[in-house]
């Protein structure tokens, strides 16, 4: 029976493993943590996920995931309100864009790969090292809460996100394109009479809002790329302040109103990165192990997915096969087909803190002038054909074996 050793319960690798192990091949999923409690951030599903968690026949398996659609975007500069969209096409009827509750997802995940006999989950397992035989990876050498064990397999995937251990042992090189931006994170109760995700837009900053799935108000606050540590010198009742001056005024003493909440602020350094080879002989990397995305247009989660389904189509037939030549030409073959559309996202997510984040003397006229162009709402649905792939992707993925 052909292995796969997978390091990383994350999105990317226990879907993975879900996949593989249903398919009759043996996977090992090794965690480094022992249960998924821990905060996340990947939590909205575009339409691209809910399609791709669809395919992989776990649509009803969903259900158990608490979560929250969301309905309508509003898009304000310098306070005012520019225009409210419904979510209402004939395909984002059908296909919402959601927020999940990530913990409930991967233990989802890993119950429905539980249901295989081929399947076995290492909770507590940090990966220290990469086993090679004749320049192939052949397995890893890891700390786990029994002590130090190698495991073994055909192949190896590093789906342990962007500080991959399998990534840095496996000597792979990667070219960085991230935008100079960080993102703070809070949550606040959210108000009664919330209408749907806001992003308030101004002069060198960006506040993203949206109902989490617990209900909360999810705060994404975008910050210029090193201003944190000034920030956090501030009360969090400077912050609410500061905060309050760019959003709408319903918004704007619904912080105040919050500020005694506004406590433990989480820093996501904002990251985006591509290996330069997405595999070496017996490994490969998928997810953000592979390409880290940046937090604009909430697609980390989504792209992972959509790799899971590309890698389960090669690497099922390759490793039956049980020749390693095979094998690494479909480890090629996976990142000649999802590349594409990885590096077209990349390049997308990179546009919009250029311009919103700028203090340049240019910045503030070109913010003007496209709030006065999106108020038209054909504008907007030729603006929103550009960067549908943020919301779909910009290439056919489905399921064939």
């Amino acid at each position: 029976m052909p292995t796969a050793l997978i390091v990383g319960a994350g999105p990317a690798g226990a879907a993975l493993a879900y996949l593989l192990a249903h398919r009759g091949i043996e996977v090992t999923l090794l965690e480094r943590q022992l249960d998924f409690s821990r905060e996340f951030r990947g939590e909205i599903l575009m339409p691209s996920g809910v399609l791709a968690i669809e395919e992989m026949g776990l649509g009803d398996a969903m259900n158990s995931v608490s979560s929250v659609d969301q309905k309508s975007i509003s898009l304000y500069l310098n306070a005012s309100l520019v225009f409210r969209q419904e979510l209402g096409s004939d395909a984002l009827e059908s296909v919402p864009v959601r927020a999940i509750s990530q913990p409930q997802f991967l233990e989802m995940l890993v119950t429905e790969a539980g249901k295989s006999p081929c399947f076995r989950l290492e909770r507590g397992t940090s990966v220290k090292g990469l086993l090679f035989e004749d320049g192939r990876v052949v397995g890893v050498r890891a700390r786990t809460r029994a002590g130090e064990k190698s495991f073994k397999a055909d192949l190896v995937v590093g789906a342990d996100g962007r500080a991959s251990a399998v990534r840095r042992h496996g000597g792979f090189t990667d070219r960085h394109a991230s935008p100079p931006i960080d993102v703070v994170w809070w949550k606040i109760p959210c108000p009664n009479d919330w209408n749907g995700p806001c992003a308030f837009i101004g002069k060198g900053h960006l506040m993203l809002l949206y109902q989490s799935w617990d209900g909360n108000l999810q705060i994404a606050w975008i910050i210029i790329k090193g201003s944190f540590r000034e920030l956090k010198q501030r009360s969090p009742g400077d912050w609410a302040r500061e905060m309050a001056a760019q959003v709408s005024p319903e918004i704007s003493s619904h912080l105040e109103a919050c500020k005694d909440k506004l406590q433990h602020p989480f820093l996501l350094d904002s990251v985006s990165d591509c290996v330069d080879s997405w595999s070496v002989p017996g490994a490969l990397l998928i997810g953000d192990a592979a390409h880290t995305m940046s937090p604009v247009g909430a697609q980390g989660v989504n792209i992972a997915l959509r790799d899971t389904i590309v890698a389960t189509n090669h690497l099922v037939p390759a490793l039956f096969s049980e020749d390693t030549a095979i094998l690494d030409r479909a480890l090629r073959a996976i990142e000649e087909e999802r590349a594409p559309e990885v590096n077209h996202i990349q390049r997308l997510q990179g546009l919009p803190p250029r311009v919103v984040m700028s203090s340049a003397w240019w910045s503030e006229p070109v913010r003007k002038l496209l709030a006065k162009i999106l108020v038209h709402p054909g504008v907007r649905v030729r603006a929103a054909n550009h960067v549908t792939g943020f919301a779909f992707g910009v290439a056919d993925v489905s399921l064939e074996v």
